[in-house]
């Protein structure tokens, strides 16, 4: 019963059971596969144990039945010998053998239909070994990869949006300032210059007259 629980446990479960809590997908993975592996030795071992049983019980109905067409039989001499009570005693033992016969035969159908399960649940194990086999690294990545998506949602459920959202904000419009300081202080800078240029043309243009009335006054 025990092995007939484990098996249906097993079977029955999927293949990423537990994979939820394992905080090391591939160690898990590698547990499913031996814990697979064990139950299948389980199960093979226990077949082959039910089988012998089988033919042993097979062997006792063959005795029975055996018994029974003997019992026909000596039933059968007694009377041609008209020993009608040595005749009854035959049928009754023909009697107890075929009560022992149908007995075996119930037997025989509970244990085949017994094998029959446990060849179904040797034959699962194995496909399932199987897949986990051939889907064993894309299981770990897929392991991996959903823990690590589980953990960036937790984390991002974790943040304050609306904080964020005014910290971003407030980031912006100072950027925005610092963007018009640096617009007017550049207007600052070219009107300065402007300025100075017009100061130094105006200068020069004074000290080229003085320099022309000096010229004529010493010419006269």
């Amino acid at each position: 019963m025990k092995l007939f629980t484990r098996l249906r446990r097993i079977v029955g479960s999927k293949i990423n059971y537990r994979l939820d809590k394992a905080e090391d997908p591939e160690k898990m993975i590698r547990y499913m596969i031996r814990e697979i592996e064990e139950a299948l030795v389980d199960a093979k071992t226990e077949t082959t144990a039910k089988i012998a049983t089988l033919t042993m019980i097979e062997k006792e109905r063959k005795d029975a039945q055996d018994a029974v067409a003997r019992w026909i039989e000596r039933a059968e001499l007694a009377v041609s010998k008209e020993k009608d009570e040595l005749a009854r005693q035959a049928l009754n033992e023909k009697k107890n053998a075929t009560r022992r016969l149908t007995h075996l035969d119930e037997e025989i159908t509970q244990m085949n239909s017994i094998i029959a399960e446990m060849h179904s649940h040797v034959q699962t194990l194995q496909a399932k070994k199987d897949e986990i086999m051939d889907k064993q690294r894309m299981l770990i990545q897929r392991a991996y990869h959903a823990k690590e998506k589980k953990h960036l949602m937790e984390t991002l459920k974790s943040l304050d949006s609306s904080a964020t959202v005014r910290n971003f904000n407030e980031f912006e419009q100072t950027i925005t300032r610092l963007e018009a300081q640096a617009s007017l202080a550049e207007e600052e800078t070219q009107h300065i210059t402007a300025e100075q240029k017009f100061s130094k043309m105006e200068a020069d243009a004074a000290i080229e007259q003085e320099l022309e009335e000096m010229k004529q006054r010493i010419n006269s």
